[in-house]
């Protein structure tokens, strides 16, 4: 006769529902199409900017519940590649004018040698919730700016894409983070669905380990949303100021 295990978890087992469900949104991914033009653009973001890495999901053999995770350690890998290309962007387009100071320069400065170097070229200003655009003719560019348009037209379009992935962060980091704080509050719900499946003898304690690192996988993953949205909201405020000075070529 088989042997049963009735999976039982403790009360600091952490757990989802069927009503949590994953708050759902496709990634949009935007690449800049300009390659690198400085040295100091190979150089990794700050440290103060980096997140710790996160364990795997562990599979669990009850699909439904292996889903939730697996969808929500989707989504999260999809946000912290977003993060990071903002970061990489936002370092590619301060990197345009090194040759300005010695130092990394803020980006309310880069923005002003940048529309110095753009001319007479009219540049308009799109502001969105979470991210600042810039409309430009590169045929205007190529006529009026006053130092090399090429890496001008780069350092207009690593602004954008900054900005584009800085919308995606902080669009997606939302919703995320909205359906794990419904999953590590609901608790009985899953510990109800643990016991009411049947495993195998040596199956059971494995599920139960399983489920309880996943559960602390997904608090890992709330704090470094956190992070990447404390961060992230810093540089949109940033991002907006700094853009007021792309105006400084319509006066």
């Amino acid at each position: 006769m088989g042997c049963c295990y009735c999976c039982c978890s403790s009360e600091n087992d952490l757990e989802p529902s069927s009503s949590s469900k994953l708050l759902s949104g496709q990634q949009r991914k935007y690449v800049g199409s300009v390659p690198p033009s400085s040295a100091r653009q190979h150089r990794p973001p700050d440290r103060k900017d980096t997140i710790p890495v996160v364990s795997k999901m562990e599979p669990i053999v009850i699909q439904s519940m292996n889903k939730i995770f697996q969808d929500h350690e989707k989504l999260y890998e999809d946000i912290s590649k977003s993060y990071q290309d903002l970061l990489n962007e936002l370092h590619c387009f301060k990197s345009a004018f090194d040759n300005e100071t010695s130092e990394i320069l803020e980006l309310s400065e880069c923005v002003r040698i940048l529309v110095h170097r753009c001319g007479q070229t009219s540049l308009e200003v799109q502001r969105k919730k979470y991210r600042v655009q810039i409309i430009f003719s590169e045929e205007t560019l190529m006529k009026n700016s006053l130092n090399d348009p090429q890496e001008i037209i780069s350092s207009l379009k690593h602004f954008n894409s900054m900005n584009k992935h800085l919308e995606e962060v902080l669009k997606d980091s939302h919703s995320i983070q909205k359906s794990i704080n419904i999953l590590l509050k609901d608790k009985d719900s899953m510990q109800q669905q643990l016991i009411k499946e049947c495993f195998p003898a040596d199956q059971g304690p494995g599920v139960v380990y399983n489920v309880k690192e996943n559960m602390r996988t997904l608090e890992q993953i709330r704090k470094n949303i956190d992070v990447i949205k404390k961060i992230s909201e810093a540089q949109l405020k940033d991002v907006i100021e700094s853009s007021k000075g792309f105006f400084a070529n319509t006066e």
